[in-house]
This record gives structure tokens, C-alpha cells and sequence, in this order.
């Protein structure tokens, strides 16, 4: 089946769901994408062990092909341990079910394509066959090219939290439940101004949309709900 990219993109290119046997060269992607983003701080690396739990029934995997090689792959992690269940964060049950979009990777001669965008889209479809009703996902505030496909996918910036050693993460979160709301009033902030990213929303705010900024930065505007 083909995959949703941009038009000039090859179009022997195809995505497929991936298992066990594809556990080295989905490694090997991701660390080639790790090695050229070169900040641990904003893309946290996995370990094999890690993806072995994933294709091993934790999760479902997508991955992208071009011409039979692999050139990118998005997590959906179904199986969340207690350090990455947000549903107390996020205000939920648990009753509730709770998917995590757990990271994709794309190789670097790919980037551009629109491939990033197009797994978040896939994984958003997979979660609603399987019937789940909520997923999130985090995202570092320098990482701009992820958190902006998850706003732009539908996701809403419902947290900034600490991960993952300290790390600063927007807590991303997306309500497959029920129609997305009208988003009224709010404010416009700096990435960079972790201080009132946070008072906004305590303040129940929820960051709904992103532009960059005269200097060339990125803002969020965190907007109420009608």
C-alpha cells in the first residue's frame, strides 16, 4: 500500500507492518538517524532490547520502504510500564485505553519527504482499528520538526515535564474519543520560556499551534477550549 508523501517522492515507496525479522535493519535505521541529530538530549536512543520488547507483542511497528529497504519505521507501544503510563498526568482512568506514539526514525537522505508526518498519520489509523481511545506522545521543545507534526497531526501540548534523566519533554496528547474541540483564547510563547509554558498550562491551556518567530525561533499558542 502506498504511503502518503510528498509528490516528488519515488513511488516504489510502500510502508509495511514490521516483526522479529526485521529487528536488526530497524535498529540500524535508528541508529543512523541518531548519529545525525548527534544531541541524545533531544532523541533519546533505544536499545535492541527495546525494540525486540516492541515487535515481540508490546507494540506495533510501521515501517517505509524504498525500492525493498527500509528507510524509516514509527512505534505505536501498546504495552506501557509504569514509567511511561501518562493517563495520571493526562487526567485519565485506567480504565482508559492509552497508546503511546513511541518514537519514529527516519535515515537522514530521506528527511524532507514527508515520511515523518506520514507515519504519525498510519499510527493515528492503526490506534483507532485497534480501538483505542487515547494516545500521547513527548517531544523535546528543541526538537521542533517532531512536536510540529504531532500539532499539526492533532495532537495537543498538555504538559512540560521532565524525562528520561531530566530531560525537558512536551507531553503531547491526543483524544481519538470524541471530536476535536474548538480551541478559543490564549496566548502565543517562546519555546524557550519554560516558565510560562508551564503557568499556561496550569492555567488550562492546551498548546494547540506553533509559528516561528521574527528571530527565527518557534512559538506555541496555548489556546482554551470552548
Amino acid at each position: 500500500m502506498a504511503i502518503e508523501v510528498d509528490a516528488d517522492c519515488s513511488t516504489s515507496m510502500f510502508y509495511a507492518r514490521l516483526s522479529n525479522d526485521n529487528l536488526d535493519e530497524m535498529f540500524a535505521v535508528h541508529q543512523a538517524a541518531i548519529a545525525a541529530v548527534g544531541r541524545p538530549d533531544l532523541v533519546k536512543p533505544e536499545s535492541l532490547a527495546f525494540f525486540r520488547r516492541i515487535l515481540s507483542g508490546a507494540g506495533r511497528v510501521i515501517g517505509v520502504y524504498r525500492d525493498d529497504a527500509l528507510v524509516a519505521y514509527g512505534v505505536l507501544q501498546l504495552d506501557l510500564p509504569p514509567s511511561e503510563d501518562a493517563r495520571p498526568l493526562l487526567g485519565l482512568s485506567l480504565n482508559d485505553s492509552l497508546a503511546k506514539l513511541a518514537g519514529a526514525s527516519v535515515l537522514p537522505r530521506e528527511w524532507g519527504a514527508g515520511i515523518h508526518n506520514a507515519l504519525i498519520n498510519q499510527r493515528i489509523a492503526e490506534a483507532r482499528r485497534l480501538g483505542i481511545a487515547h494516545l500521547y506522545s513527548t517531544s523535546a521543545p528543541g526538537n521542533a520538526p517532531s512536536w510540529e507534526n504531532l500539532l499539526d497531526a492533532g495532537f495537543r501540548v498538555r504538559g512540560l515535564i521532565e524525562k528520561y534523566g531530566g530531560q525537558l519533554r512536551y507531553l503531547l496528547y491526543l483524544d481519538l474519543s470524541a471530536p476535536a474541540p474548538v480551541e478559543i483564547d490564549g496566548a502565543w510563547c517562546d519555546t524557550t520560556d519554560s516558565e510560562k509554558q508551564r503557568l499556561l498550562i496550569a492555567n488550562g491551556l492546551s498548546g494547540i499551534g506553533w509559528r516561528r518567530s521574527p528571530d527565527g525561533g518557534r512559538e506555541i499558542f496555548y489556546g482554551g477550549r470552548s
